[in-house]
This record gives C-alpha cells, structure tokens and sequence, in this order.
C-alpha cells in the first residue's frame, strides 16, 4: 500500500513539473503584447512613426508604445534597458553605445536634412542664405543675433554643437539661448524670439504654418541627418525576434516606399529619402 502512495505521489510531482514547464516554456516564448520604442521628437512631431507603425501593429498583433526623446536622453534610457528599441539620429553617438556593449545593432532607415531657419522678413536673411553653414553659424555670433539651441544632448543640439567646433568658436554670446526644449517646442521658441536655430526640414515643415520663421539656410550634404534603428543588446528572446522584425519592417521595399512618399500630399515634398 505505501508503495502505491509513494508512486502516485512520484507521478503527480512528476506531472506538476511538466506542467510547470511547459508553462515556462510557452511564455518564454510567446511574442510580448507591447514593445516601447524609444525615439526623436522630430519623428513623433512629423506624425512619421503613428503613419508607418500601424500596419507592422496589425500583422504582429503587438502594441508599440513610442516615447519621443531626445537622442541623448533615448539612449540613456537604452544604456538603462528602459527601452526596447531606439530610433535615433545622432551616428557617433550611436556607434558609441554598441561599442560600449548596450546596442546590439544600427541599422540606417532614411534621412533628411538640418536647415536653418529665422525670422520672417529678417534683414540678415539674404545674406545668410548665400553663405555655407559654418560661415552662417559665424555671421550669427558676430553680428550677436538672437539664435535658440534646443540644448538638450539631441541629435540635432550634436549637430549645431559639431558645427560650432568646426569653425572653432564657443557657443556662447549674449543672444544665444538654450532651452532644453523638442524641436517644435523649440522652433516656437524662436518664432517667438524672432531668432534663428537648426532644425530638421521635416519638423520645420510639419509646424511653419503655426510660425512666424521662413528657411534661411536650404539643406545641403554637410547637413545630412540620418535615421537609424538601433536593437539593444541582452533582451528577452521574444523580445529580440519582434524589435528585430521591426528593423525588418522598416527595410522592406513596401515601408521604404511609403518613407518616399511621406509628406508629399501635404507639404509638397517628401519629409524623409531613402537609401535606396
């Protein structure tokens, strides 16, 4: 009889294993319900990411959760694992978080470009718009003209910073204003100022009717903004496949397409190219 108890409780513990198992196993591999993509203000004030996201939603039957940021700030929460994937525009600083071991991998998705823009009617405008950047970013200082940094270890603020490196001048004069700001709130900013700034064309085209701020200095190669994905390293496997089938969504023929095509019923020019 005791051995008959002993056997019946071996098998039940041995079924409550299994069971207990196969339950691991099965949500270890279930595909997660929600994945937080962490990105630029300028994609999320374009409308960009709530367009192109809502098919790769459907055919994954996940809900992205997107938190816009700064690219310095988005890849804190990165270095943090606060975030499940990046969208980012800042390469140096990119290539520096996977060097450092927490991306996983970068993947450039399309690009725009950094203008500059001022103040309607400015009387310096004209002049401003024959010069090269460097050269604008001198007169601008020089002249102490009200300028707005968005301040804020973004892609854009590293762009404007590298520019003031490149012609060795200090970022600093009397009406130069950080303000820690995204960039649309920083582009009313300077609206507001009658100031000029950098900004990425597809935030300036997504907010200009709102302004009172005309592009001054047109886009130019030494003013390409690339956008990337960037995977982050040590996620769940589950985790991994799905932000791994968004870098593949966003590579598709069909996505890249619609990237081309975006903005142009609107504005009358695309907001992003491709690199293919």
């Amino acid at each position: 009889m005791n051995k008959k108890i002993t056997k019946l409780l071996m098998v039940g513990i041995l079924s409550l294993s299994m069971v207990a198992c196969s339950s691991t196993d099965t949500k270890e591999s279930e595909s997660p319900k929600d994945i937080k993509l962490v990105t630029t203000t300028s994609l999320d004030d374009t409308g960009f990411l709530e367009e192109t996201l809502k098919d790769f939603e459907k055919e994954n039957n996940v809900d992205v959760k997107v938190v816009a940021k700064g690219t310095g700030e988005a890849l804190e929460l990165g270095k943090r694992k606060d975030a499940d994937v990046l969208f980012v525009h800042a390469k140096s600083k990119e290539e520096e978080f996977i060097k450092e071991g927490y991306g996983d991998s970068r993947h450039e998705i399309m690009y725009n470009y950094f203008v500059v823009v001022g103040p309607k009617d400015g009387k310096h405008n004209e002049k401003i718009s024959k010069m090269s950047v460097e050269d604008a970013f001198k007169y601008i200082k020089e002249n102490n003209l009200n300028f707005v940094s968005r301040g804020d270890k973004s892609g854009t603020h590293t762009k404007e910073l590298s520019i003031w490196e490149n012609i060795g001048q200090e970022n600093s004069f009397e009406n130069y204003k950080e303000v820690g700001k995204g960039m649309a709130s920083t582009l009313q900013t300077a609206s507001e100022m009658g100031a000029y700034t950098l900004t990425d064309i597809g935030t300036y085209l997504a907010t200009k009717e709102n302004l009172d701020l005309s592009l001054v200095k047109d886009a130019d190669e030494s003013l390409k903004n690339v956008y990337s994905i960037v995977t982050i390293n040590g996620l769940e496997e589950n985790m991994k496949e799905i932000t791994d089938k968004l870098v593949d969504y966003y590579k598709s023929e069909d996505v890249q397409k619609s990237i081309k095509e975006y903005g142009k019923d609107k504005y009358g020019k695309s907001l992003f190219y491709t690199f293919k």
